[in-house]
C-alpha cells in the first residue's frame, strides 16, 4: 500500500493508494507489556468501530544487542507474530510504527555499557565546564544517561535498524500493512531528554557534541577564527578549543531576561546548533525510511512542541521542587522550522497541550499548527485523555461524566483544523464503565464525520494570525519569566476565547511571505529581529488597513545593530516610541480609557499581567499614541502600557505585559474588523463550513456567521437547528461541546 500526504480541499490529507482517508488511529501501546494478549480485544473493538489504522510501539525487543553466536544487534523474530495477531483481530488493519531509539530503554542497558563515550554528558546547575569534567572523570558515570544526539555511532546503528526492519517486513509479507514510521527518541520518544532539559541539569558536554559543535561553528563562521573571536568576544577561542557553554553560562543572562549578542554569543550559538542538529537527525532517519521504501511510506515524529515547552520536570511531579527553568531551549525542538522544510517529513505528532485539558480548556496542538499545515505536513493529535485522566483515582483533569465533552471538543478541533487523531484505550487505561456505552457509540459516529468532512472546504477561516518566533528563544532566559505568561498561558487561557478563530504560525513564515492575508496579527514574542526581518514585516503589515498587536518587547534585540539591545529598535518596528526601566519587577495593566472602541466594553476592575519579574520594563512614551491603559510597576509607577497608533495604511497596538485577557483581545479584534461569531468567552473553532463551541457554563448563545448558511445542522445530535440564516440562537448545556455544519444542503445530504 502506498501512503502519501497531499493537499485536499485546503489541508494536508492522508492518501492510501490514491484515496483520501481520514487519519483516525488507535494506539496499541506497550502499557500492558504484551501487544498480543490484553490489548488484542481493543484492536478488535476499535476495528468494529471502523478504526482500521493502528499506532504501535515497535522497537525494544528488536534491538537487543550482540549475543553469543549472533553478531547482529537486531532480532526481528517477534515482529511478524505481533503484527499478525492484530491483523487476525481486524483483517483491514494497517500500522503506524512508533520506532523508539533512546538507548537508556534498551534491554540490560547494553548500548550504554558498550558505548560510554557516545553518551550525553550532563552538568549540574551552577557548574563550570571544568566542574563538569571533574565530575565525569570515571566511566561508568552518573553524568552519562543516554545517547548523545550528536553520536554518529548511534546514527549509524539507528539507520541500520530501520533498513533491517523494513527488509524484514518485506521478507515476511507484512510490508504493505505498514503505512507510516514515526521516529522517536528521548523521554517517551518525544525528543525531550528530561534529564538534561527539564530540570536543573544542562547538556551536552560529551565528545560527540563537542566535535559536532566545533564543526557547526566552522560552517557558520566560514572557518574564519577572527569572526568567531569577534562574535564570542573572546580573543582566545578557536575552532579547535570551542566548548559548549557551561551550566552556569546557560542559566544566566546578562541583560535582564535577554541574552546580549555581544557577550553571550556562545550560548546563542550552542542552542541554535542543538536545534539544527536535532531536526537534522530526525530528517536523516526519516530519509533512511524513505530510501528503504522508495518513498511509498510516511515518516514523521513527535516534534515541535513550541507552544507547550514552558513546562519542566516539576510540572509533571514534585521531583525537584520549584524548578523555574523552561525546557524549550535545551531540548532541540527549536529546530521545527528546519524540519518543516524537509521533503522527508510527512507528519508531526504530539499529545494535545497539557496546560489545561479539563472542561473549559482547549484541545491545543503543541506545535504552531498552521505552520505545520502551511508546509504540507499532516498533524496527528495523540488523544490520550483517558490515560492522562486515569493517572489519578479521582481524575486528574475532570470527572468521568465530562469525558465525552472532552472527546467531542478534541475531535471538533481536529476536524476543523484538518488534523488526524490517535485514540488511546487499553486494558490498563480502560474506558469509564459509566460512559463506556456512550463512548463506544460516539467513536464510529466521529469516524463517519471525519470521512464525510474530507469533501468540505477545510481552508483556514481565521482572520487572526498568532505569530511565535522560534529564534527569539536563543536570546531569552531559561527562566519562565517571559515564555510562561507570554506564550503558554496566553495561548491556553485567552486566545481560544476571543469569539473568533485564530491560526498559529512561526514568525518565519510571515517574514517569508507565505501567509494568506489576515486582519489582525498578534506577535507573542517577536523580541529579536534582524534588519532584513524588519523590512519584510513592514512589507507584510503596513498595508490594507491591517492591525498588529505587539507584546512586551517587540524588536528590542537587533544583532545587526551597533547597540543590539535598545528601545529604539522597538520604535522602528512598531511605529511607537518607548521608555525603559531596568528594575526587575512584575508588570500589571488596567484600562484607563473606557471611551475607545477597543475598550468600551471592558470593566474598569479588570487587571492583568504577570507575577514574574521582567527586566527591562517598557512603557509607551509617544505623544501621538492613543493611550488605552496604564501599567503598574516598581514604586507603584503608573505609565502608559496599552496604546494604539493609527497610520494611513495600518494600525499598531502595544501591550507592555504578556497574557492579554480575552475581553481585551476581543476588543482589539473588533477594532481590526475581525468577524466575531460570539462574545460569550467560549472556546470556538470555525471553517467555512463548520462551527464548534466548547463551553463550561453553558446557557443561551447567539452566533453570527460570516455568510448566510442554507442549513445549520448539529452534527453530534444529528438534528437541524436553523435554515437560511446568518444568525442563530441555541441553548448550550454546561460542560458540553457542539459541532454545527453551516453550509449548503447538498453536502449535508451526503452525510
Amino acid at each position: 500500500m502506498k501512503a502519501e500526504v497531499k493537499n485536499h480541499n485546503g489541508t494536508p490529507t492522508l492518501f492510501l493508494d490514491g484515496v483520501p482517508t481520514y487519519a483516525n488511529f488507535h494506539l496499541l501501546s506497550p502499557f500492558d507489556g504484551d501487544y498480543r494478549a490484553p490489548n488484542l480485544p481493543y484492536a478488535r473493538k476499535f476495528g468494529e468501530m471502523g478504526i482500521d489504522l493502528y499506532s504501535i510501539d515497535a522497537c525494544g525487543p528488536e534491538w537487543p544487542g550482540p549475543r553469543p553466536g549472533q553478531p547482529s544487534h537486531f532480532d526481528f523474530a517477534t515482529v511478524g507474530p505481533r503484527l499478525q495477531a492484530i491483523v487476525d483481530q481486524n483483517p483491514r488493519a494497517h500500522f503506524l510504527l512508533r520506532m523508539g531509539f533512546e538507548t537508556r530503554y534498551l534491554l540490560n542497558n547494553w548500548w550504554n555499557k558498550a558505548y560510554p563515550d557516545e553518551l550525553e554528558v550532563v552538568g549540574e546547575e551552577g557548574e563550570s565546564n571544568a566542574d563538569v569534567a571533574r565530575a565525569d572523570q570515571h566511566v561508568p558515570s552518573p553524568r552519562r544517561i543516554s545517547q548523545s544526539i550528536a553520536s554518529t555511532v548511534w546514527h549509524d546503528h539507528v539507520k541500520a535498524l530501520l533498513r533491517g526492519y523494513i527488509a524484514h517486513l518485506k521478507e515476511i509479507g507484512l510490508y504493505d500493512r505498514v503505512i507510516a514510521y514515526q521516529i522517536a527518541a528521548g523521554a517517551c520518544g518525544e525528543w525531550v531528554k528530561g534529564d538534561s532539559d527539564q530540570g536543573k541539569r544542562f547538556g551536552d558536554f560529551s565528545e560527540p557534541m563537542r566535535r559536532h559543535f566545533r564543526a557547526w561553528l566552522r560552517h557558520k563562521y566560514g572557518d574564519d577564527v577572527a569572526a568567531l573571536r569577534a562574535a564570542w568576544n573572546d580573543p582566545t577561542v578557536s575552532f579547535a578549543v570551542a566548548e559548549a557553554p557551561s551550566p552556569q553560562a546557560q542559566q544566566a543572562t546578562q541583560h535582564g531576561v535577554f541574552r546580549d549578542p555581544q557577550r553571550e554569543a556562545q550560548v546563542i550559538d550552542y542552542y541554535a546548533c542543538l536545534a539544527e542538529l536535532t531536526a537534522g537527525v530526525v530528517a536523516d532517519f526519516c530519509k533512511t525510511v524513505k530510501d528503504a521504501t522508495q518513498g511509498e511510506k510516511l515518516t514523521g515524529a513527535f516534534f515541535g512542541y513550541l507552544m507547550d515547552l514552558s513546562w519542566n520536570i516539576n510540572f509533571f511531579g514534585p521531583l525537584e521542587g520549584g524548578v523555574d527553568y523552561a525546557t524549550i531551549q535545551r531540548c532541540g525542538h527549536l529546530g521545527l522550522s528546519h524540519l518543516l522544510r524537509s521533503p522527508d517529513i510527512d507528519f508531526l505528532v504530539s499529545p494535545y497541550g497539557y496546560a489545561f485539558r479539563g472542561v473549559g480548556g482547549d484541545g491545543l496542538a503543541m506545535q504552531p499548527s498552521e505552520s505545520v499545515r502551511l508546509h504540507g505536513k499532516l498533524y496527528l493529535m495523540e488523544e490520550d485523555t483517558l490515560m492522562h485522566n486515569r493517572f489519578e483515582p479521582d481524575g486528574r483533569m475532570h470527572a468521568a461524566r465530562d469525558t465525552l465533552a472532552i472527546y467531542k471538543r478534541n475531535f471538533a478541533n481536529c476536524l476543523v483544523h484538518g488534523h488526524g487523531m490517535t485514540w488511546l484505550q487499553s486494558s490498563v487505561y480502560a474506558e469509564y464503565p459509566e460512559i463506556e456505552a456512550q463512548a463506544d457509540a460516539l467513536h464510529p459516529h466521529m469516524g463517519a464525520l471525519g470521512k464525510w468532512a474530507l469533501q468540505l472546504d477545510r481552508k483556514p477561516q481565521a482572520e487572526i494570525a498568532v505569530l511565535l518566533d522560534d529564534e527569539t528563544y536563543f536570546y531569552t532566559t531559561l527562566q519562565n519569566t517571559v515564555s510562561l505568561p507570554g506564550v503558554f498561558y496566553q495561548r491556553v487561557f485567552n486566545l481560544p476565547r476571543i469569539g473568533a478563530p485564530h491560526d498559529v504560525y512561526l514568525l518565519r513564515d510571515l517574514v517569508e511571505g507565505k501567509l494568506p492575508p489576515y486582519k489582525l496579527y498578534i506577535f507573542l514574542n517577536a523580541f529579536r529581529l534582524t534588519h532584513a526581518q524588519r523590512d519584510a514585516l513592514a512589507a507584510q503589515l503596513r498595508r490594507d488597513g491591517r492591525t498588529a498587536l505587539w507584546l512586551y518587547a517587540p524588536g528590542y534585540i537587533n544583532d545587526d545593530a551597533n547597540s543590539p539591545l535598545h528601545e529604539d529598535h522597538m520604535a522602528e518596528l512598531t511605529g511607537l516610541r518607548f521608555g525603559r526601566a531596568d528594575n526587575p519587577w512584575s508588570v500589571h495593566l488596567h484600562i484607563t480609557n473606557v471611551q475607545h472602541q477597543i475598550t468600551q466594553d471592558i470593566p474598569q476592575d479588570l487587571f492583568w499581567g504577570t507575577q514574574r519579574s521582567l527586566a527591562p520594563i517598557f512603557h509607551v512614551a509617544d505623544p501621538e499614541a492613543t493611550v488605552l491603559g496604564q501599567m503598574i510597576t516598581v514604586y507603584g509607577r503608573s505609565k502608559p502600557g496599552l496604546a494604539l497608533k493609527e497610520f494611513p495604511t495600518w494600525n499598531s497596538i502595544y501591550c507592555a505585559t504578556p497574557n492579554v485577557p480575552a475581553p481585551v483581545l476581543r476588543g482589539i479584534a473588533r477594532y481590526a474588523g475581525v468577524h466575531l461569531y460570539s462574545e460569550a468567552g467560549d472556546v470556538l473553532y470555525a471553517t467555512p463550513d463548520l462551527l464548534s463551541v466548547h463551553t463550561s457554563g453553558g446557557g443561551s448563545r447567539t452566533f453570527k456567521l460570516p455568510k448566510r448558511a442554507e442549513v445549520v445542522y448539529d452534527l453530534f445530535e444529528q438534528r437541524e437547528v436553523a435554515r437560511g440564516v446568518s444568525t442563530f440562537q441555541v441553548n448550550l448545556s454546561p460542560a458540553s461541546t457542539t459541532l454545527w455544519y453551516t453550509g449548503n444542503e447538498l453536502k449535508l445530504r451526503e452525510h
